[in-house]
């Protein structure tokens, strides 16, 4: 076929991996062929899909400047993030709608990369709000749905407090809209979250980042959300697998109570992503600095976002979590597209589909990316 370039590597998706030759012809994938082992020491993944990202290189999606959203979207390029959920923290009313009008503008611009919108706040339980301002989360939802809850156009997951007053129509109203309810900074007891399942939420942003956990008293011991979650049989959920946010431990834990089919990897990145020691950003109404290779708010009370790229959150889960690449790479592609109902074939790489893919050297860092069959790295 003119014009056909091929990619020869070990090829590992999500559901196997195997020495395989690409041949790439007009954006899309015309052929996965088979390749004698060896060779080469190339690994081919599909390109990654970050569902929970808020910024990069000081920058976020808090802004209603389209050119500042494309410039966060390469930053995560060129790192093997081909898919991504910019996803918009507590904010003023004014700037949330602003940065929601700016999203669904390039939404229907098709833009590259943006598959949709996460809304992360603003109806948050007060005492697990973590990074985001206690003068800008609400506690209550009102009725009817305030800004920006009322009109969910373009948003692909919702995070909320399911236990908050009035939070039932913030979930019918997911539902309705097919986006996917997701509780996060919520203090929900086992029992607030069976009976938000039961009426349509099916996510939980960041393990341990946000929420209740077992406590004791006395004698007696209360599961809180976490544990609620890790036993569920049904329920997704993220892990910010930095080495900060989970270790390996805890990590690990995650991985078997939930499988590589309902635990995505995300990176949670912040502004701060990218940045050196020492830099200052904002996000969530507050102040953050990047200090000992990680974003603290600017009180020293919590983390602020990551600043790892989904490449980064991959690779600690393989080397430092020791969680097989193939289930690894399932839980950065393939899961989180379908937790966050995203087209068939997202975070793919198979015949007749776009020719989107990472090039990893051995220790899992970048050594390109392809997309819709161009190089960009």
């Amino acid at each position: 076929m003119t014009g056909t370039r091929t990619v020869r590597g070990r090829l590992v998706t999500g559901s196997a991996a195997r020495d395989a030759v690409i041949a790439v012809h007009g954006g899309r994938v015309a052929e996965v062929a088979p390749a004698p082992k060896g060779g080469t020491d190339l690994l081919i993944i599909p390109g990654l899909v970050d569902i929970h990202c808020h910024g990069a290189g000081g920058a976020g999606f808090d802004t209603p400047h389209p050119d500042t959203w494309r410039a966060v979207r390469a930053a995560h390029l060129r790192r093997g993030t081909t898919t991504l959920l910019p996803t918009l923290a507590t904010a003023t009313e004014d700037t949330m709608a602003a940065a929601l009008a700016t999203g669904r503008r390039l939404l229907a611009d098709r833009t590259p990369g943006i598959a949709g919108l996460h809304l992360e706040g603003p109806f948050l339980a007060p005492e697990f709000r973590g990074a985001h301002a206690a003068e800008l989360i609400r506690a209550r939802v009102p009725a009817p749905l305030p800004p920006p809850a009322d009109d969910l156009d373009g948003m692909r997951i919702i995070t909320f407090a399911p236990e908050l007053p009035g939070a039932e129509a913030l979930l019918s109203a997911c539902v309705d809209a097919g986006a996917t309810a997701s509780a996060g900074h919520t203090a929900a007891t086992p029992e607030d979250l069976a009976k938000a399942a039961a009426a349509g939420l099916s996510h939980v942003a960041h393990l341990w980042s946000g929420h209740s956990r077992l406590t004791q008293d006395g004698p007696e011991r209360r599961p809180g959300l976490l544990e609620a979650v890790l036993s569920s049989d049904t329920l997704t959920a993220e892990a910010i697998a930095d080495g900060r946010h989970l270790t390996a431990e805890l990590t690990r834990i995650a991985y078997r109570c939930l499988g590589p089919d309902r635990l995505c990897l995300v990176s949670d990145a912040s502004p701060g992503a990218g940045l050196p020691d020492g830099a200052s950003f904002t996000l969530a109404g507050g102040t953050a600095t990047v200090r000992d290779g990680v974003a603290r708010s600017s009180d020293g009370r919590t983390y602020c976002g990551s600043t790892s790229f989904l490449v980064d959150i991959l690779r600690f889960a393989v080397r430092g979590a020791g969680i097989g690449l193939t289930d690894a790479v399932r839980m950065a592609t393939t899961t989180p597209a379908r937790v966050a109902g995203l087209a068939p074939g997202t975070g793919q790489v198979v015949e007749g589909g776009p020719a989107t893919f990472v090039l990893l050297r051995p220790d899992l860092t970048v050594a390109g990316v392809v997309e819709d069959g161009e190089r960009v790295v």
